[in-house]
């Protein structure tokens, strides 16, 4: 069935031939849940890490039932049996903490109608473990559970699932694209004026988050660290590698007297703080090979940071802890002929140290 908004301003409706639910799904829900997807599958080398949490809105029962999606909340894993969402006993306390938090109650309109999943394995179908999952804590015969199939270098798919003759099939019976502008024919919109841009730290995925829906808010945890390893793709094993020279980007001398002053930054005999952080690349297998000076006195002092990476026209953002700086590098496979690195330290409030540097096939 072709995919439709009429109807309902600002939603997606998914609708089925014949099938006894239908899903208003906000468009907002689908650019922020899209960011969140794809931020996990940015964790980890080819298959990414999957992501799961609840979906909030409102279920109008009826002989064709109608599912109101109007926002959502993650709800962390711990990640012990690998990269799919499967639960411990310690994560199943938390999902259900997370199922009481949203309850249906006479104090606000909108619950838990159902559950999410990024699926990061093949076929697109939910497994026992979702179908014990969703039968234990969404019991309603409108309840639903949605997967989102992501991909690095196409449109990702996804599909609501719901319950017939009281089960939940294991296949949904319509795939759409999880794509505003695929699926309204728009952009997301922008942030506000006064609206500030996502922190380094929490852009994991080259998605522009928009305005939420001010009615909910749930917050947004970060995906766990797997590795020191970036893979949106590998490239051919002839590539030829050619380290380029790296760009200094400092900040002034004024504010760099301050830092050393403040910090306790080392200053040359110039006058000038000391403030390089020894960025390179090089040839490691298929791979490159980002390092940096973990001697460094803004990489000693830093207690976090940020490696941006633009490859082609692809940017992956992940931030780094105290400990990961101190590591001094990671590994990258690139997907196209020409990748930037950017890495950014923060040694005290307010102060950042940037350095780039880049290579070309």
């Amino acid at each position: 069935m072709a995919v439709k908004t009429q109807d309902a301003a600002g939603y997606y409706i998914w609708e089925a031939a014949g099938k006894p639910v239908v899903v208003h799904l906000h468009l907002n829900v689908v650019d922020h849940l899209l960011a969140v997807v794809l931020r996990g599958l940015g964790a980890l080398p080819k298959r990414g890490a999957e992501v799961g949490g609840l979906l909030i809105g409102t279920i109008e029962a009826g002989d064709v039932s109608i599912v109101r999606v109007e926002d959502f909340e993650p709800v962390d894993c711990e990640y012990t049996r690998g990269p799919s969402y499967l639960f411990t006993d310690a994560d199943r306390g938390i999902f259900e903490a997370a199922c009481e938090r949203w309850r249906p109650c006479d104090q606000r309109p909108a619950y838990a109608v159902g559950y999410y999943r990024s699926h990061t394995r093949d076929g697109m179908s939910l497994t026992p473990e979702d179908l014990k999952l969703v039968d234990r804590y969404f019991p309603s015969p409108g309840s639903i559970a949605l997967l989102v199939k992501p991909f690095r270098t196409k449109l990702s798919m996804a599909g609501f699932f719901f319950r017939e003759s009281g089960v939940f099939p294991q296949k949904t019976p319509l795939e759409f694209p999880f794509r505003r502008s695929d699926l309204a024919g728009e952009e997301p919109p922008p942030l506000p004026e006064n609206g500030t841009a996502p922190q380094p730290q929490e852009v994991l995925a080259p998605v522009a988050a928009p305005e939420r829906p001010a009615a909910i808010a749930p917050v947004w945890q970060p995906i766990p660290a797997f590795a020191q390893t970036l893979a949106p793709k590998p490239p051919s094993r002839n590539a030829l590698w050619i380290p380029l020279s790296f760009v200094f980007l400092l900040v002034g001398l004024a504010l760099g007297l301050a830092l050393a002053s403040a910090r306790g930054l080392g200053v040359g005999r110039a006058g000038i703080p000391n403030l390089s952080l020894g960025l390179s690349v090089t040839q490691s297998d298929e791979n490159i090979n980002v390092k940096w000076d973990r001697r460094a006195v803004a990489i000693r002092q830093a207690q976090r940071g940020t490696i941006e990476i633009q490859d082609g026209g692809e940017t992956v953002s992940r931030s780094l802890d105290a400990s990961e700086l101190q590591n001094g590098s990671l590994i990258y496979r690139n997907t196209s002929n020409t990748v930037t690195f950017r890495l950014i330290v923060y040694p005290a409030a307010r102060v950042s140290v940037t350095e780039t540097a880049e290579w070309h096939r």
